[in-house]
């Protein structure tokens, strides 16, 4: 993709959304949502440093006054969310366009929250590093979205869905996958049972490219899995391909049970589809933004 990766210009078209959950896991900072703590509308709980991203209403200016230190006024029932997304940097997930789109992805979830007063964290990993980015406020999404953007053609081997659990921090309110989901279903069975110990508000947005969904091939294709390196050659016919699409629609299928099975919503977003869509129509319809 040429260019700047998530443009202002799409930042700005997200406009008031915000992320819904009904997770009982808040943090402790000034935020914008309401908690589930006892105590009534701004019943105030106690003072804070500034951190940069807070909104300069809530100074309480006598202890600035008193301390010459900025401090922020805390309430019971308006308290943060901490938001973590999780990138597949998996070999898979460099065909068709994928990796480019659950980046938008992953960088507008981030802006959503970060606007909202939140604390975002984002992880992913390389064979030679692993990559952690965490901040609090608006402010920060400019540096969210040059971090993202700077992460370089996914190139991991292994399996996903084993390396998930090294990868996400403790205490949660929501947690967002990013991942193509071409794992076996005994894979994903494994971490899905272990999740929801871990994160009580769990969704995974599974990434479609076009060529994955209506294969052009014709004649005779050799393929070659990115990931295992294993070689096939097929003779491309209609059978083929009709056999190929029922099994991928078996696999999806399965795995959106087993999702459910363990309390874990899960979202289809197409490549073809682009960003916003899935942010203003499958987010919102899903209840997962409002």
């Amino acid at each position: 993709m040429s260019g700047e990766l998530f443009p202002d210009r799409l930042s700005k078209r997200l406009g008031a959304l915000s992320i819904v959950t009904r997770a009982r896991r808040l943090g402790h900072h000034k935020g914008t949502h309401r908690s589930s703590k006892t105590g009534t509308s701004l019943d105030f709980s106690d003072f804070r440093e500034y951190h940069p991203g807070d909104d300069l209403r809530h100074i309480d200016w006598n202890v600035f006054a008193r301390t010459d230190k900025p401090f922020i006024k805390q309430f019971l029932d308006e308290q943060e969310m901490r938001v973590h997304i999780l990138l597949d940097s998996t070999k898979s997930m460099g065909i068709d366009g994928k990796w480019d789109f659950a980046r938008q992805l992953a960088i507008g979830l981030g802006h959503i929250a970060l606007k909202s007063g939140d604390t975002v964290s984002f992880s992913t990993w390389s064979p030679s590093q692993n990559y952690f980015f965490r901040k609090k406020g608006a402010l920060h999404r400019s540096s969210f979205s040059k971090y993202v953007e700077q992460l370089q053609e996914p190139v991991s081997e292994g399996e996903f869905a084993d390396q998930v659990l090294k990868h996400v921090p403790k205490a949660m309110t929501v947690l967002f996958i990013i991942t193509d989901g071409l794992e076996q279903l005994d894979k994903w069975e494994r971490l899905f049972r272990r999740m929801p110990g871990i994160c009580k508000d769990i969704r995974i947005l599974t990434i479609h490219s076009p060529i994955e969904e209506i294969p052009t091939y014709d004649g005779d294709v050799r393929f070659v899995d990115v990931e295992s390196g294993s070689v096939v050659e097929v003779s491309i016919s209609q059978r083929i391909v009709k056999d190929y699409k029922e099994k991928k629609m078996q696999h999806e299928a399965a795995l959106m049970v087993l999702a459910k099975k363990y309390g874990i919503q899960l979202l289809r977003a197409e490549v073809s589809d682009g960003a916003m869509d899935s942010f203003t129509k499958k987010m919102r319809h899903a209840g997962w933004l409002r």
